[in-house]
Parts: C-alpha cells; structure tokens; sequence
C-alpha cells in the first residue's frame, strides 16, 4: 500500500487525531471500540436490557472514553501512548457516567433538588463533552455552546426580546444532565438509537470492499463519457454517503480512488477534491438513510418515515443531477474526456465478484418500509453482510468444509431461539427474538453459494477481499471511531437545545425571522409584493441563519440546531413541516461545505494534493447547482408529494421546471452552455433560474423560454466558432 493510502484510510486521520497507539495502548483502544460496537449491535437486534436513560448515558460514556483514549490534547503532539491525564479523564468520565446511572432515581434527582455533589458531577459532565468535542470536532461548536451558556447565565442583561431570568447555576446542570432536555436529550437519543447502528452499518460493508465496487460500477457506467471520472465519483458517492452519515469519511473512502482518476484526465487538484466534497456531502439527502437526517426527522416532525423517505427522494435525486451537470460544463469548458474503454472494469466481472453486497441494502430498504424498527432493520441487514461475506468466497474455495460450516450456522441460528428462552428465565428484561434471523441466514448462505458456483463456472476471480474474522473486527472498530464524531456533537447539541428550550429563545428567534421578514416586505412598492413576498425574506434570512450556525459542524449536530431554532419561524409562515425541515437540512449540509471551516475539503485537499480554501471554495461551487432548489419546494411542495391535490401531471411539470432551473443556475454559476456565456447571456440564465422557484405557469414559461433563447444563442456562437461538429472537442475517448 502506498504512503498516500495509508495515510487516508486511518480512521483517526478523519477526523483529526494524530496519536497512533501501538502494542497495549492500541490493544486497550480495540477492545474498547469493540464493546461499543458489540453493545450496539446486540441491542439492536435483541434489544435493551436496561432502562433506556441508561442505554443513552451508557452510550455517551463509552464515547467519551474513547475520544480521551484517542484524541490528544492538541494536534502536532503524535503521540505513540496515552498520557496519564487523559487516562485521568477518562476514569474520570467512567465515574461520572456510573454516578448517574446509579442516582438517576435517588430522591435529590426525582424532586428536583439536586445536591452538592450532583451538581459537580453535572459540571463535570458539561465540561467533559465540550473537551471531547473541541478534540474531535474542534473549536467552532465548542464556542456556539459557550456562546448559549453564556446567554443562560447572562440573560437578564440581554435587550429586548434576548431578555430572560432564568439564570440559575444549580438548576442549569440539573436540567443538562439528569433530565432529557439536556445532554440526554433527543440528540443522544437519536445518536445511540439509529445513528450508531447505521454507522456500523456502513463500517462493515466497507470493510467487505463494497465501496470499491460501487466506484467500478459508476466508472463502467459513466467513465468513458465527458469528465467520466467526476461523473463516477458523484454516483459512487451518492451510494456510500446515504449509509455513511458523515461528509468526512464519505470523500476519504470514495476519494482515495476518484481522486487520482479525475486528476489523470484532467482535472485540476482542487477542483477534483471539491468535486468529491461535493458528492460527498449530498449523500446525506438520499434516501434511505439520509446520513441519519431521516430518523432525526421522525424525533422532531413525528411524520412516518416512509412519508419523509418519499418526500426526499425527488429532490434528492435533482440534487445529484445538479452536481452532474456542474461536472459536465466544468469538462466541456476545459475539454475533459474520459477513460478509455479497456481502463474501465467489466460490471459484469463485478457484480459476478461482489454484486450480492447490493443485496443487504434492499434488506434494509425492505424491513424499514415493512415497518420494522429502524434498529432491527439495520440488525438484519449486517447479518446479511456478514453471512454473504464469510462464505461467498469460501464457497467457491471448498464447498465440502463450507457446507459444513453453514449446517453449524444454519443450526444455530433456529436453536438461538430456544437458548434465548432458556436464558430469559434468569434475567429481569427478556431478551427479543427475531424470527427473521433463520430464515435471513437461509437465504444468504443461498445467494453466496449462487455467487460461488456462477464464479466458477463463468471463470470470474472471487472479491479481492477475503472476509474473515480480522475484517469483521476491523469493521466493528472502524464503527466506533467513526461514531465519535457523532456522539458528542449531539451530546453538545443537547446542551444547545436545552439552552434554547429553558430560555424560550426558539420562539424568539422565530418571532423575529417572520417580523422582520415582514417589515421588509411592507416597505416595499406595491407592484413588488406578491403572496410570497414576506416567505422568500424569511427564506433568506434562514439560509444565511443556516449557513452560520452551520460552520465547522457534523450535519447531525447542524440540522439538530437548525430544527429547534430557525424550522419553526418557516412552519409559522405556512411552509409545510417536512418542507421546513428539509429546507434546513439541505442549507445545513451546505454549510459544511462552506470554507473557511469546511472539515471534508480537508480530507480531499490531502488526496489531491492542493489547498484546503481552494478545494473548498470548489466544493461550494460544485454543490451550488442546487442551491435554489429548496427555495422551490418550501413554496411548492408539490415536488415533495406533499400537495394532496397534485395529480402525476402536476408533478412531472414541476420536476421538469425544477431541471430547468437546476440546468440554467448551474451555467450561470460555470458561466457556460455550449461556449463561454457573453456577459447578458450570463444575466439571462441567472434571470432564467429566478423565474422558475416562483411555481407559476407565467413564470414557468417565461424561464423555459429564456433558457431556449440562451440554447438557440450559444448554439450559434458555437457554430460560428467552428466548434459544432467538431470531434476534438466532443469526443469521450480519453486522450
């Protein structure tokens, strides 16, 4: 492997750590990481065996236990052991979190009387996740919290409306830490419920070399045209940044392979880094994960998550055409062509090889709209992995001691039930049953041994990855590093949102967002106000409110802020719930890809070898394509399935505008279409795309025909040019 790879595919390196443990410090992190990962995962499939509060502490405990095994104090130190007051932090985090566990039902904490010592374990416990938080996350979220904590404790100095007097130091870590409108509160509950499981999730279908299949497959699809390789890593990344949940990981794992391949063809540096930031990032609308934001939605909206999982989808989807379109005038403009054909991998030879790591994601997709459980149908969907990767490939190698080994398998899996029951006898909690598990591993061991025998048959090499123990442990590792930067964001977020939940300033913020939004409005001339006059100011304004808020976060611990503090103001002025938040999450997701503080484009800027600010800047221009498509949906939820008296007409026309608008935006932003825009050319497609967030046949026709007038121009100057027709200049063969 070379020094590149191995320098991006370190977990830690992710996100920021710079301590490599070796010998018995990185046996301790190991076992650590697998007890958090092992806990999820058994939960999730045979559920809690205690009370969910001490599920939820459990799980912040553990984590913040591993960010001061993992993290140093400050960058730079490259430290090859654990120090002894980190050690020290975390012992000390091990007895906050069972003094909790122990009183959460003594008689100071159920009337609301907290003593001395309650007191300093809740400011012991505040001050413990903000640390971990600067180590993993870094500054900016520490200092929004500081910022909220400061305005609690400092609220009767506040003017005007800012104004309150609830500045009590007792009940502030009372509320934080033994309550749920604190620390444990939604956040954590949704980080240790569903996030983290989708986070093993994804670790371990990495670990069976899934990603590097989904990039085989988008280059044999997309490789040999215009820009090929860009194309390539915006799909294989949309696939991977649905499950991933975190910008970061998605541009490393996709990146350390479509990186170098769009620098090969052309691309320069920093402009192939922001392109993977930006694929990377927009995973997060996919469904059927969304990167988490879906199971967040359900805690905050109560909306059913199929509903939310069909309203995102067409936007979803119109989000990554916008980046494909972005890609391909960024080829056109500087003559970018593909790969050559026999560069490209057979998808034949692929799927043959790995395609039955496709399977585990329909399971998935399957039991979620059954409506099981979110964490059941996760559960399932690694057993799956897991079945398929261990015997694919030993299938094919000895099917005489494999068969073997599955008929033990097989036997397990159907007297679990009946050891379970025994067991249940000597414990207080039962311990859940899955019907599903038998009849899944069945059904695995099947299609691994299809694979097996079309492989031999057929002559196609088994998957370049041999799945066994040292992968699986790899992968549940994987999943608790990678999980960290989660957990505490979302412990930190509780804090925000308890701030904004005792100080009433959710409300406040939202009264004034719709108040000034409606002073603009009155002062403008009568002809320049129409029904949704007052909406697209207060639209503005919560753009820029996300884009802020949202510096330097995790998505999880932005669209958590952006939900509690600035989606109400848009609900109160008639956008539907699940429009609103929508529309904060996909800003949300926006400003983690807004330099300076753009945590991906650093991961990118390492591959490719070029400026973070730059890449980052790139990243933000190749995400921007779509940047008025929420503006589109919060006044028109018809693309969202939410007008219930929309036919399929109506949503077609108004999938099409918005394509419209997507295309005509994207060249105004690459100032191109066939050539270089003139400068009233340019004016026209901005005009073009404005016209069409209105959802109105006049303005609709209007947009269409100027961006036909644009086509029917550059057309021309084109063929004046000499450069219709002309193969240098379209062809797809790579140089």
């Amino acid at each position: 492997m070379s020094k590149e790879k191995q320098e991006v595919s370190n977990p830690l390196e992710l996100e920021g750590s710079d301590r490599h443990l070796v010998g018995k410090w990185a046996v301790i992190i190991l076992i650590v990481s697998l007890i958090m990962s092992g806990y999820h995962f058994y939960t999730a499939g045979f559920g809690l065996q205690v009370s969910t509060r001490t599920h939820l502490i459990f799980h912040l405990t553990i984590g913040l236990t591993l960010v001061f095994l993992m993290y140093p104090i400050r960058k730079g130190l490259k430290q090859t052991k654990i120090p002894w007051y980190d050690f020290l932090l975390a012992l000390l985090v091990a007895f906050v979190g069972f003094y909790i566990i122990q009183n959460q039902q003594s008689p100071s904490i159920l009337s609301a009387r907290p003593t001395t010592l309650d007191v300093s374990v809740g400011v012991a416990l505040v001050l413990l996740v903000l640390e971990a938080t600067r180590r993993v996350v870094g500054k900016p979220l520490v200092i929004i919290a500081s910022v909220f904590i400061g305005y609690y404790f400092l609220g009767a100095y506040m003017p005007g409306a800012f104004r309150h007097v609830r500045a009590d130091f007792e009940r502030f870590f009372y509320e934080m830490t033994y309550t749920t409108a604190g620390i444990f509160g939604t956040p954590i509950s949704v980080s240790a419920t569903y996030v983290f499981i989708f986070i093993l999730f994804g670790a371990i279908l990495e670990s069976t070399g899934a990603g590097k299949m989904f990039i085989d497959l988008a280059l044999r699809a997309f490789g040999k045209y215009k820009g090929g390789p860009a194309k390539a890593a915006v799909v294989a990344s949309g696939m991977l940044g649905s499950i991933s949940g975190s910008s970061t990981a998605n541009a490393v794992t996709t990146g350390t392979f479509t990186i170098p391949l769009m620098k090969k063809v052309g691309f320069k540096p920093h402009v192939a880094g922001g392109v993977e930031v930006a694929a990377s990032s927009s995973g997060q609308f996919l469904p059927p994960v969304m990167g988490a934001a879906a199971f967040l939605m359900i805690e905050y909206t109560n909306i059913p998550y199929v509903e939310i999982i069909k309203s995102a989808l067409i936007p979803a989807i119109l989000c990554y055409v916008a980046i494909l379109i972005m890609v391909h005038l960024e080829a056109s403009k500087n003559n970018i062509r593909g790969l050559k054909k026999s560069e490209l991998v057979s998808s034949r030879k692929t799927l043959l090889q790995q395609g039955y790591l496709i399977l585990p994601i329909f399971v998935l997709l399957y039991f979620l709209i059954k409506g099981f459980t979110v964490p059941n149908s996760a559960f399932f969907s690694i057993v799956v992995i897991l079945v398929l990767a261990f015997f694919a490939h030993r299938f094919k190698e000895n099917i005489g001691r494999s068969l073997l080994y599955a008929g033990i398998l097989i036997a397990f899996a159907f007297s679990l039930q009946y050891i379970i029951l025994f067991i249940n006898q000597f414990l207080s909690r039962d311990i859940l049953w899955r019907n599903e598990i038998p009849f899944l591993v069945v059904i695995s061991l099947v299609i691994a041994s299809l694979f097996a025998v079309g492989q031999k048959k057929l002559k196609v090499e088994s998957a370049p990855v041999r799945y066994g123990v040292t992968e699986l442990i790899r992968g549940f590792e994987l999943a608790a590093r990678n999980s960290l930067a989660v957990v505490v964001a979302c412990g930190t977020a509780g804090i925000l949102i308890g701030v904004v939940n005792l100080t009433g300033l959710s409300l406040k913020l939202s009264n004034m967002i719709i108040s000034f939004s409606g002073s603009v409005t009155a002062m403008l001339p009568s002809f320049l106000v129409f029904d949704n006059t007052q909406l697209y100011f207060a639209l503005i304004l919560t753009v820029f409110a996300c884009l802020i808020l949202g510096l330097g976060l995790p998505t999880t611990a932005t669209y958590v802020i952006l939900a509690a503090m600035v989606a109400p103001a848009l609900v109160g002025l008639g956008v539907p719930l699940l429009a609103a938040h929508l529309f904060v999450l996909y800003y949300g997701v926006l400003a983690d890809d807004t330099p300076p503080i753009n945590l991906p484009a650093y991961a990118t800027a390492g591959i490719a070898k070029a400026e973070p600010i730059r890449t980052g800047i790139q990243g933000f221009k190749f995400d921007s394509g779509a940047l008025l498509l929420p503006f589109a949906f919060a006044t028109n939820p018809t693309i969202l399935l939410l007008n219930p008296d929309a036919t399929w007409i109506d949503v077609t026309l108004n999938i099409f505008t918005a394509l419209i608008g997507i295309i005509a935006f994207a060249s105004f932003i690459q100032q191109w279409l066939i050539v270089k825009y003139a400068w009233f050319e340019r004016i026209g497609a901005l005009v073009a795309a404005l016209v069409l967030i209105h959802g109105h046949w006049v303005t609709d026709i209007t947009g269409i025909t100027i961006l036909v007038l644009l086509v029917i121009s550059q057309y021309i100057r084109a063929k004046k040019a000499g450069k219709i027709g002309n193969k240098t200049e379209v062809g797809c063969q790579a140089p």
